[in-house]
């Protein structure tokens, strides 16, 4: 079964969703299971992992629901306040929801480049490693020293990097220090990959396929091909590609250079790591 590891969906309100500024216009409008079912099935991929755009438990029990409703949304990744008193209290009160596989804060937004690292987000990641779930890790390129030592501090606890930590695919800046950090990353056995999201980095108008071939050297030397995973970042990538565009660019590097993990990097990974199987 072919996965779609990371997508979004979204009743579009202009408060809500203040990111999706003018440059991003043609994903201001709704984005619903029914949407995406056609173009799962237009592109031969048989289920979804649903992932947190709003930071609010109103859209973990939403997700729920809609994964409730579509069976091909295999599972969602919502959101909690892991910096919250009671956080073990509030997984208590999750833990018994098949569908919800883990967690995700949109770090890359946080101010603070030591959010990560403060004593409750920390505590609250902990509390994680006592249950079933997993962690999404978002971030930018820059607040990847800082993500090296969160994962020290938590050995224990399954991550998964969204959108190869968004390095500045357009510029090419930076791109030996986020080399050597994936590299460090990519040494902790427990930690996954997505490639996703990469087409948003590049130039949306003038990318192409060779733009993302240092970038996928590095992520699946460093992590292997049994840690990585393929995302879409459906409807965001639609900013600067269609589904089919965004899905070729791994597919082809993966036919090319790992043709024997081709049904790894598009299913069977996302389904070991979220233990789909065991769900």
């Amino acid at each position: 079964m072919n996965i779609d590891s990371h997508q979004h969906f979204w009743h579009y309100d202009a408060q809500e969703y203040d990111w999706i500024d003018d440059n991003m216009s043609a994903i201001r409008q709704d984005f619903l299971p029914k949407d995406l079912a056609k173009t799962l099935q237009e592109n031969d991929m048989q289920a979804c992992i649903a992932v947190q755009a709003r930071q609010s438990l109103i859209e973990t029990d939403w997700l729920l629901q809609l994964a409730d409703e579509n069976d091909f949304i295999q599972g969602i990744v919502g959101w909690v306040d892991l910096q919250a008193d009671d956080i073990q209290a509030q997984l208590a009160k999750l833990i018994d929801k098949p569908k919800l596989l883990g967690f995700r804060h949109v770090i890359q937004g946080e101010p603070d480049p030591m959010f990560m690292l403060s004593d409750n987000f920390i505590r609250g990641l902990q509390a994680l490693t006592k249950t079933d779930f997993i962690y999404e890790l978002l971030v930018t390129a820059e607040q990847l020293p800082q993500s090296i030592e969160l994962i020290n501090r938590v050995p224990d606890l399954p991550i998964v990097i969204d959108h190869i930590a968004k390095p500045k695919i357009a510029s090419g800046e930076a791109f030996a220090e986020w080399v050597n950090a994936m590299k460090t990353l990519g040494l902790h056995n427990h930690i996954y990959c997505k490639v996703s999201g990469m087409v948003t980095e590049a130039d949306w108008k003038n990318w192409t396929q060779a733009d993302f071939k240092p970038y996928l050297d590095t992520v699946f030397e460093a992590f292997g091909p049994e840690r990585v995973m393929f995302g879409s970042d459906w409807p965001v990538c639609l900013v600067a590609s269609t589904y089919q565009s965004m899905k070729s660019i791994v597919e082809s590097y993966v036919k090319q250079y790992y043709p024997a993990y081709f049904e790894q990097v598009f299913g069977l990974n996302a389904a070991s790591f979220y233990r789909l199987n065991k769900r």
